[in-house]
């Protein structure tokens, strides 16, 4: 980048150092030799910049640091974490409780109490107390019980009666 520089003109002499004495120093002179080796200098600055960024677009652009990565995969197991213990309290009140794991996820307790808590309250609300008839399924019929000897017999269609004394053939031994 920074170039040796090797004078190939000769100084010009102070006249502070004792050069001529007599003489006034040429000003002119002395401002022309400074302008002319900042250019020369200034012309090298630009040369090392432009090169510096072609360096710069060269080289390829790292995607994060091993710092970044790192807090990165701190905060995943972190969130993991949370989703694993989350995840046993959900169970654990679940079979506390007696609900199914599907609506206990989706209370929104943060702690074992709140979340029992809130559990209960629905079971209270999906399970009644006491004991509530069964309704029957619609359009079922209802089973009946075995039949009686007399039952059977009073089947008028004969084809009937005959199967139904031979499903219950114990009836007439």
């Amino acid at each position: 980048m920074a170039q040796k520089t090797t004078p190939t003109e000769p100084e010009p002499i102070d006249p502070a150092q004792g050069g001529d004495e007599g003489q006034e120093p040429d000003y002119k002179a002395l401002y022309e030799n400074a302008l002319k080796e900042s250019r020369k200098w200034e012309s090298r600055s630009k040369a090392n910049l432009k090169e510096l960024d072609e360096l710069k677009a060269a080289t390829p652009k790292t995607d994060t640091t091993v710092e970044e990565r790192l807090s990165a995969l701190e905060s995943e197991n972190a969130a993991l974490k949370a989703s694993a213990a989350r995840s046993a309290l959900v169970d654990s009140v679940a079979k506390a409780t007696g609900l199914d794991r599907s609506i206990v996820a989706t209370l929104n307790g943060e702690d074992e109490d709140a979340l029992t808590e809130q559990a209960k309250a629905v079971a209270a609300i999906t399970k009644p107390a006491g004991g509530a008839p069964r309704a029957p399924e619609a359009g079922g019929k209802p089973k009946p019980g075995k039949p009686s000897k007399k039952d059977i017999l009073g089947i008028e269609d004969k084809k009937e009666r005959m199967a139904a004394i031979a499903a219950n053939i114990d009836l007439f031994k």
